[in-house]
């Protein structure tokens, strides 16, 4: 077992000076005081004095086999490895596949999560990809929800300049049988929308709300933090619909005429609408980060994306608007989970959750040690545990 001590505990709740057992991968018990000496065997302990406890991080949109290549096969970037995560906090992942589904496929994206899996971290993964009709593993995103374990959802692109380009019947269809697959397979079911940039915005989405009855939380639009007026109203029209919209973080502040505002800035804006338990942040991790030229033909340069973003707008939020800690934390713990079925389970301490825990110096917002069910991945600072090939290196 492993006893951590004297921290302050945010379950994302605040419950103030606490001790926390687990054992078995579980959280056991959260009291006010645990002796070591009423425990039975060898106990672990963790002194988190001066620190805060807090969830581990759920983060929905990550390329765990990497993304890019618009700008020629030197431009694809490279595979995660599980210490990426680990030492940024992310103890739960979603990973999906982006504009490349030609020298990426479904099927290297289930053996990346499965090696997650095996590594430590919990992961699942979103068949599909931009395009319709999507890439899968069986022949239909159905029949992926229904027979394999670790998908949870479908990804889709709407409004973006490389494609695809749908009917509101097509996008219907799609709903429909995310839906009944779910039904089946009790699984949550969505379709991850990466939004892009064109004019349309999330038009097709309130289109087949309005013409089909389809339930606007099927879908969960991410990139939605930009400077767009009218695709930040569709946003949060959609989320009052009950939708769940995901943010995508930055390592920095955007420049003032930046095409996005920051993820923290996009949740303050929600909140002042009410809606703010409906905004998750994401990190991209793995993606490529394009510099286009002036026309957007050409990229001159390509960054990759990073879990590092989830901490910087946590600390945004924390440490440069004074939201308290226990509010911020929920775009990175229980909303997401909320919304892929994990509600309970994971972004959540209490009896009978996972044991992904997070110690972290709130000042600073510097991770100091991080367990993922249970297992110490990271350790004063430093990675305990690394994946495969890492530990190879």
């Amino acid at each position: 077992m492993i006893l951590i001590q004297n921290g302050e505990v945010f379950g994302p709740s605040a419950m103030g000076r606490c001790d926390t057992l687990i054992g078995g991968g579980k959280i056991l018990a959260i009291e006010k005081s645990i002796e070591t000496g009423t425990l039975p065997g060898e106990v672990e302990v963790i002194d988190a004095r001066g620190l805060v406890v807090v969830p581990g991080f759920v983060d929905g949109h990550q390329h765990f086999t990497g993304g890019g290549g618009e700008g020629g096969f030197h431009t694809r970037t490279p595979e995660m490895q599980l210490s990426m995560n680990t030492q940024n906090g992310v103890t739960t992942a979603v990973g999906l596949l982006g504009t490349d589904a030609l020298t990426r496929s479904v099927e290297s994206l289930y053996a990346k999560t499965q090696s997650f899996n095996a590594e430590g971290l919990t992961a699942f993964m979103l068949t599909g990809s931009y395009w319709h009709p999507s890439p899968t593993i069986t022949g239909s995103a159905a029949r992926d929800l229904v027979y394999i374990q670790p998908v949870i959802g479908c990804k889709l692109a709407l409004s973006d300049i490389r494609g695809p380009h749908l009917e509101a019947a097509d996008l219907a269809a799609l709903a429909a049988e995310v839906r009944v697959a779910a039904l089946v397979a009790n699984k949550p079911g969505f379709i991850t929308v990466h939004t892009g940039i064109k004019p349309g915005g999330l038009d097709l989405i309130f289109e087949i709300i309005q013409k089909h009855a389809t339930r606007p939380g099927m879908f969960i639009p991410t990139h939605i933090n930009r400077n767009n007026q009218r695709l930040t109203g569709q946003a949060l029209e959609l989320a009052r619909l009950g939708a769940m919209v995901d943010a995508t973080c930055m390592n920095r502040l955007p420049a003032a005429d930046a095409l996005h505002m920051s993820a923290a800035d996009f949740a303050c804006m929600a909140d002042e609408n009410g809606l703010f338990d409906r905004v998750s942040f994401s990190s991209d991790a793995g993606g490529s980060l394009p510099v286009w030229n002036e026309d957007r033909s050409r990229i001159i340069s390509m960054g990759i994306g990073s879990p590092a973003s989830l901490l910087f707008e946590l600390s945004s939020l924390v440490n440069t608007k004074g939201m308290k800690m226990e509010k911020a934390l929920c775009p990175l713990t229980t909303t997401p989970a909320r919304a892929y079925g994990l509600e309970g389970v994971k972004g959540e301490l209490k009896a009978g959750a996972d044991a992904d825990i997070l110690v972290l110096d709130p000042g600073k917002m510097a991770i100091r040690d991080v367990m993922a069910k249970g297992t110490v991945m990271v350790r004063n600072y430093v990675i305990e545990r690394k994946g495969y090939f890492e530990q190879r290196a």
